[in-house]
């Protein structure tokens, strides 16, 4: 029974991917209080391709003149990245993360609390 549990309990956290989703330059508390913006990440169509389900989280901050802005999303393609810089045009760039684990686009994405838990959970059940 208690496999049954945890095997249903694990699905249904690989089935849905949570990611923080917001801007900070709509929505200021996205730079430090973004864990009110939780949000499952939908199944989206676009570039011709429909029902494309998320592959992971991304956090943009972007930098342009003097304004710092931050952007938390789910994302659609790419994989993992840590803090990869992309310039733009004059007086922009960007510095972006993404992530495969869930809610993983926080402030401190490099711990990701949510794996480690289910993970400890798994082994006291069996243990």
């Amino acid at each position: 029974m208690r496999f049954l549990v945890v095997f249903v309990c694990l699905f249904a956290v690989s089935a849905a991917l949570n990611c923080y989703i917001c801007n900070s330059l709509a929505q200021p508390d996205c730079t430090t209080n973004y864990q009110s913006f939780n949000k499952i990440c939908p199944v989206k169509s676009f570039a011709g391709l429909k029902a494309v389900k998320p592959v992971g989280c991304r956090v943009t901050r972007q930098y342009v003149n003097e304004e710092t802005s931050i952007v938390r999303e789910c994302a659609y393609t790419g994989e993992d990245v840590d803090k990869k810089s992309n310039k733009g045009s004059l007086g922009v760039s960007r510095v972006y993360s993404q992530c495969s684990e869930a809610l993983c686009n926080s402030a401190n994405s490099s711990f990701h609390f949510l794996t480690a838990a289910i993970l400890v959970a798994v082994y006291k059940i069996f243990a």
